[in-house]
């Protein structure tokens, strides 16, 4: 009798529900690699023993945002990482799996639950957010996976759509809850679109840092785009069949979705425009927004360079390579710096007693040449490379320096670092940028104006740049519009006004500048000018 009531009734026992929680909160506590360890090993034998429950769906919604924790700070780790090639993968070697067995658990226990879970009508909401949290799964699964390993595996889009479409359809209309996106449902469509993005997203042209910076920036715009049950111009992007290609641009409705009477549509149109708005945000201010770098990893060059990349892809233009890349082998010096770099270029060009011993100075192997670049390998990096910092480059026959700025820097172990090198330009010069100093009265000694100088680098126009004019600069410190003298140059005297702000580089600040016809010795008298109006 007593083990009949025992049954019936637990008497000081934890229910299943409870003692997930406990285990998952336990986990949490943990190290990342230990705890995704230590969660993904219990997940993964109770998915053994769970074939013939029905609490499965419960159970993952209650210790979901503590899976989640775990898994942020993984991914956390990574961006940390940077160019540490051991941790990266260490922590690789344990994200997979866990996401793994997550989204097995999830994608079992909706198998299981979710067509009797909704046939109540009171447990739409329960339903619509599984169904959430599937898909925040599946997107996590995807972006780690392509962390790993770059290559173009599809999402299951033939699993994606009718599932959300399923969830959409209960406790209302299918076409009401797409039109208020609010609570579950809303919370529903928001994982879909960024899923949407996440097909357009990653690339192999992306690499380690940038993919989890591509996906932080899909994630923070997912909820601008705009999803309808009806095909339009504002809507045109969709799936075509019940396969795994992802969403993209039909010139009609598809005749399924017409047989059906109800599909999913996607607009991209606001999602694009708030990317433009974000980018233009990241160079006004020199730093990204708190709301997607809360732990402060993010670097604003290598973000602008993800949002470059991000508008082509977005926005369906096919970027090609400036040119082919040829495998050559041989070797050759660079140097990174700022300052170094220019202090390197006054020893190339100029008449000097004066040699500076640099530090930043070293042998580089080549991988691969084109025509505006260079694929280099750094053998014993110490961690100094990163994605939009200058770079010097210099053969054994060159006289002066090359100047290029880093676009790629892989991890590839044991100390070994991969860059790809964008040349700007074969024949820089040093220059001395003059502007008006900010000096009190109090300050002034004399009459005449006080004249601060700006040290930087010009770019002759060149085919590597576009035939532009550019100034570089350690510092944001031109004002578009504003005109500066530069004595002294190999050409006299000459005066620059500012076109724009060209690029924020990882320790450089590009601009892009006209040259003005000057009067020897006159440079100065041009830039008060300017400076007083």
């Amino acid at each position: 009798m007593i083990d009949t009531f025992k049954k019936l009734f637990v008497f000081g026992r934890e229910s299943r529900l409870d003692k997930a929680v406990a285990t998952v909160q336990s986990s949490a506590t943990l190290a990342p690699v230990q705890a995704m360890q230590s969660a993904g090993d219990w997940l993964a034998q109770e998915l053994r023993r769970a074939e013939h429950r029905r609490d499965g769906l419960a159970i993952m919604r209650a210790i979901d945002n503590d899976l989640r924790s775990i898994l942020e700070g993984a991914m956390a780790g990574m961006l940390e990482a940077k160019t540490n090639h051991a941790r990266l993968n260490l922590l690789l070697q344990t994200t997979v799996p866990f996401c793994a067995v997550i989204l097995e658990a999830y994608t079992e226990a909706l198998r299981r639950d979710m067509v009797e879970l909704a046939r109540k009508p009171a447990n739409a909401p329960l339903v619509q957010a599984s169904v959430a949290n599937w898909l925040y799964w599946i997107g996590r699964d995807h972006v780690v996976r392509f962390v790993r390993e770059p290559k173009m595996d599809r999402l299951p889009w033939h699993e994606i759509g009718p599932a959300a479409e399923f969830a959409l359809s209960l406790g209302g209309t299918f076409a009401s809850k797409i039109a208020r996106p609010d609570g579950e449902a809303g919370r529903l469509q928001k994982q879909l679109s960024h899923l949407v993005l996440l097909s357009r997203t990653l690339t192999p042209d992306l690499q380690g840092r940038q993919l989890l910076i591509a996906d932080r920036v899909a994630d923070t715009l997912a909820s601008f785009i705009k999803v309808s049950d009806k095909h339009s111009s504002q809507t045109p992007f969709g799936q075509a069949n019940s396969d795994d290609n992802p969403p993209t641009m039909l010139t009609r409705m598809p005749t399924q979705a017409l047989v059906q009477g109800r599909g999913l549509f996607y607009g991209l149109e606001k999602t694009l425009m708030e990317l433009v708005a974000l980018e233009n945000i990241i160079t006004s201010q020199g730093k990204v927004p708190q709301k997607m770098n809360a732990d402060e990893y993010l670097e604003v060059a290598e973000t602008l360079v993800v949002i470059k990349h991000l508008k082509n892809r977005w926005s369906g233009r096919e970027v090609k390579r400036q040119a082919e890349r040829k495998a050559i082998s041989g070797s050759l010096t660079i140097c990174y710096d700022f300052g170094a770099i220019r202090r390197m270029v006054v020893q190339a060009t100029q008449e000097t007693k004066t040699r500076t011993n640099e530090t930043t100075i070293e042998r580089a192997m080549v991988e691969d040449v084109s025509a505006t670049g260079v694929g280099l390998q750094l053998n014993k990096h110490t961690g100094w490379l990163k994605v939009g910092m200058l770079m010097g480059v210099k053969t054994d026959k060159d006289v002066n320096w090359r100047i290029g700025i880093v676009r790629r820097a892989i991890a590839r172990g044991q100390g070994q670092m991969v860059a790809g090198v964008q040349l700007l330009a074969r024949d820089p010069e040093s220059v001395r940028l003059t502007r008006r100093a900010n000096v009190s009265q109090w300050d002034m000694v004399s009459d005449h104006q006080s004249w601060d100088n700006l040290l930087g680098l010009y770019l002759r126009p060149d085919p590597l740049n576009e035939n532009s004019h550019l100034l570089i600069l350690a510092k944001a410190d031109l004002v578009a519009g504003k005109t500066y003298g530069a004595p002294a140059t190999r050409e006299g005297d000459l005066a620059f006004r500012v076109v724009s702000q060209q690029e924020i580089g990882a320790d450089c600040v590009i601009y892009r500048v006209e040259r003005l016809a000057t009067v020897a010795g006159d440079t100065q008298t041009s830039a008060k000018r300017d400076s007083s109006s």
